[in-house]
Parts: C-alpha cells; sequence; structure tokens
C-alpha cells in the first residue's frame, strides 16, 4: 500500500513540476518514466546538484588543484576508488565546479541527476546546451533520455541500452542495478518483462 502511495505522488498528473520530469521526459523519448527514475537513483542518488570527476584518469597535479580548489572554496567532497565525488550546497556553487572542470580540461566528469559525461559537450554545443545547464534537473533528465533513446535504438536490447547508457553494452552489470532499483517502483501485478522503450523504431 505504501509503494502504491508513493507512485502515485511520484506519477500524478497534477503533482509539483519536480515530479512531472519523469513523465515528460518519458513520453519525449518513448521510455517508461519510472525506468528513468530508476537510473536516476542509481547514478546519483536523485541529486541534481552532484558531480562525480572520474579519479583514475587524473595526473596528480589534476587531483591536487581540484582538491585545492575545493577546500578552498569549502566544497564537499569524498574520494573513492573510482571517483571524487562532490556534493555542492547550491546550483551557484555547482556551476562553478563544472565551469573549473570544464575551463581546465579534466579528462572525464559526469553531471547531475543522470550524471551526464562531460565526453557529450560537442553535442551540446550543437543544441546551445553549455555543460553547466545540465545542473538543471529538467535539461539532464531530456538530455540523458535522448541519450538513452540513441543507446536503444542502436542495440535493439533494454539491457544493452541500459549497460550502454552506463559505458559498455557488453560486460557491465550496470543493468542489473537498474533493474534492483526498477523493481522497487514496479506495482504488483508488473514483472520485470514490462516494456521499458516503447516508441515504435
Amino acid at each position: 500500500m505504501r509503494r502504491v502511495l508513493w507512485l502515485l505522488m511520484l506519477l500524478a498528473v497534477g503533482a509539483h513540476a519536480a515530479a512531472n520530469i519523469w513523465i515528460r521526459a518519458g513520453e519525449a523519448y518513448g521510455i517508461e518514466p519510472r525506468l528513468l527514475y530508476a537510473i536516476s537513483k542509481v547514478e546519483s542518488n536523485l541529486r541534481p546538484l552532484v558531480i562525480s570527476v572520474n579519479y583514475k584518469k587524473l595526473t596528480k597535479s589534476q587531483e591536487d588543484k581540484l582538491c585545492f580548489m575545493l577546500e578552498n572554496r569549502n566544497i564537499s567532497y569524498n574520494i573513492y576508488s573510482k571517483v571524487i565525488e562532490i556534493d555542492s550546497k547550491n546550483i551557484a556553487e555547482a556551476k562553478g565546479v563544472v565551469d573549473f572542470l570544464d575551463h581546465n580540461r579534466y579528462p572525464s566528469f559526469d553531471i547531475g541527476l543522470m550524471q551526464i559525461n562531460n565526453m557529450h559537450k560537442e553535442t551540446l554545443a550543437g543544441m546551445k546546451i553549455p555543460l553547466h545547464e545540465l545542473l538543471n534537473e529538467s535539461t539532464n533528465l531530456s538530455v540523458a533520455a535522448n541519450i538513452l533513446w540513441e543507446c536503444y535504438k542502436k542495440h535493439r536490447s533494454s539491457d544493452k541500452a541500459i549497460n550502454a547508457y552506463n559505458g559498455s553494452s557488453v560486460g557491465n552489470s550496470y543493468y542489473t542495478k537498474v533493474s534492483a532499483e526498477l523493481r522497487k517502483l514496479l506495482l504488483l501485478h508488473e514483472n520485470g518483462s514490462k516494456r521499458l522503450f516503447y516508441r515504435i523504431i
């Protein structure tokens, strides 16, 4: 019962705009909105301002420079085995981090709700979307849904498309993680065979 009430709150048409972004992006790209939510849960734990820098691709100089900047600006961060995860307090602070990383040509970092990588910078520029605009929840989700849809058009398979969104369609356990989150959102009469991509291609 609690799960049903939560889903109704999430997907209700008359709800707050922040909830409706899942429905709007899903309808625009032919993707189950709860799949987008599950991916966001795995990627950022629903945090629109989080920025993750690929730790393994940094030089020692880049790491030191980044940590110095964050500490100087009193911005919270954690260093894990693969990423430096930066938790900004507000959008202005997060924008400053994105601009710093972009200006100093950091090789790989992910932005916002759906953790979109800076490798898409040129494509976004063609759409007149600067990287820091990915801190906007609606923009981030729309761009991510487009990326995921392109992955599906290429692979024609839900699991491969979802893995490809994470960087590799094979040898990747990402689909399993997303599926675990998605199952929490499904109603009792639904199951794992639910169509996640429903636009005709």
